[in-house]
């Protein structure tokens, strides 16, 4: 038994050793396109990867912020050379996510899905247009972008990287967000088919679960999100988007599958990975032995308790 354990950690030390060997990806030269890059996250991103060398055009429906965005871009980038520009669009449906793909000026090597937005509220205090809005600003967006990415990379038979933005709440729901975390789950599910279906076309698919983003869509969230929320959520320690974007980059860069951003997101995402890959075996091994308990400790004493002594209890199941 013991030369059995001695067996399995040096496999795993040497697994993890080759993972770290491994050369970076590198982002200098890469043509870039990512959706919801006026502002948060992706104008972050976009702001990185021109720093680094990349070309970069990026997508929102907002021509008003993507011009003031875009300047941004540009006064980012590493060399005058480098292309910065945006494409408006609505990447809400396939026709308009090909459309704006069409408009690029390359095929892209990276596609990042950062489109998307929170309404918190109380699940029965919700409408249907609510949950048909969630569905299309949240999902529709990302698998639309993903489609055409992927369509234009295998006509053109170029190998690339697809990117989606879930959320931590793409591991676990709480109460507020019934409007959205379900989508974020569709797009975990999303990432892992096509990381699946996509290998014998040499396209890698990543999927990136950021906890707090402070940003302009963290701001509008809250101001529909309940009380109760707002107190479990507590002093959240978020990211700045600045940070957020350097998370996701370092995670791509590694390989990378499921990437996270802080201490929360490492639990949770190892005690959900089911069969997706991880970021290391023995390390996530180790952190899951840490993670279940960790969690459900978190659950039991602290979210479930606080919602059932919450005064909003009464009025939560309200209709609209």
């Amino acid at each position: 038994m013991l030369a059995v354990l001695i067996a399995v950690l040096a496999a795993a030390a040497a697994a993890l050793l080759f993972h770290l060997a491994q050369p970076l990806w590198d982002v200098r030269g890469k043509n870039v396109f990512i959706t919801g890059g006026s502002q948060g996250l992706g104008l972050a991103l976009a702001k990185l990867l021109a720093a680094r060398g990349a070309n970069v055009v990026i997508c929102s429906r907002s021509e008003n912020k993507l011009e003031l965005a875009v300047a941004q871009v540009r006064a980012a980038r590493a060399s005058p050379s480098l292309l910065a520009s945006y494409v408006a669009a609505d990447v809400s449906s396939f026709d308009g996510a090909s459309t704006a793909l069409a408009k690029c000026p390359f095929v892209p090597d990276l596609v990042v899905c950062c489109a998307g937005g929170a309404k918190p509220g109380f699940f029965l205090r919700h409408s249907e247009a609510d949950f048909h809005a969630a569905l299309r600003t949240d999902y529709w967006t990302a698998l639309s972008t993903a489609h055409a990415a992927a369509a234009a990379m295998v006509a053109n038979n170029s190998p690339g990287r697809i990117v989606f933005v879930s959320s931590v709440l793409g591991f676990m729901g709480l109460i507020g967000y019934s409007e959205y975390s379900p989508m974020k789950y569709a797009i975990r599910g999303l990432a892992e088919c096509l990381r699946s279906e996509l290998q014998p076309h040499n396209i890698a698919v990543h999927a990136y679960f950021p906890a707090t983003i402070y940003s302009p869509g963290y701001e509008e969230e809250n101001k529909t999100k309940p009380e109760i929320t707002k107190a479990i959520e507590g002093a959240d320690a978020g990211l700045s988007p600045d940070l957020c974007a350097a998370a996701l980059l370092a995670g791509i860069q590694r390989g990378h599958f499921f990437i996270v951003d802080g201490p929360i997101g490492s639990l949770l995402r190892v005690s959900s990975l089911a069969s997706a890959p991880g970021n290391g075996f023995l390390s996530d091994y180790l952190l899951a032995l840490l993670a279940r308990p960790a969690l459900a400790a978190w659950r039991r004493f602290g979210a479930d308790r606080m919602i059932r002594s919450h005064p909003s209890r009464s009025i939560s199941f309200a209709p609209p």
